[in-house]
């Protein structure tokens, strides 16, 4: 089941991690700041994940949390 996250929590539950996010909320609707997401997965590898979001299951998207909070990256798909 899903779990509603900020990014702050995030960071703060599951630190230097992995995560499969969905729904997300961008600050501003500015489709790049990371508001709040639906964390889906969080015992999927790097790769697992990035695999989803290149294949589009589930509207997947593979995010990196670290401990002081800040996303260091987002893998896009153009």
């Amino acid at each position: 089941m899903a779990e509603r996250l900020t990014r702050e929590q995030m960071a703060e539950k599951y630190p230097n991690t992995y995560l499969g996010i969905t729904n997300i909320k961008y600050e501003n609707d500015d489709g790049v700041t990371l508001e709040s997401a639906d964390v889906v997965y969080t015992d999927k590898t790097e790769d697992e994940l990035f695999e989803m979001q290149l294949d589009g299951i589930e509207s997947i998207m593979c995010w990196y949390t670290n401990d002081n909070g800040l996303p260091l990256g987002v893998a896009g798909v153009l």
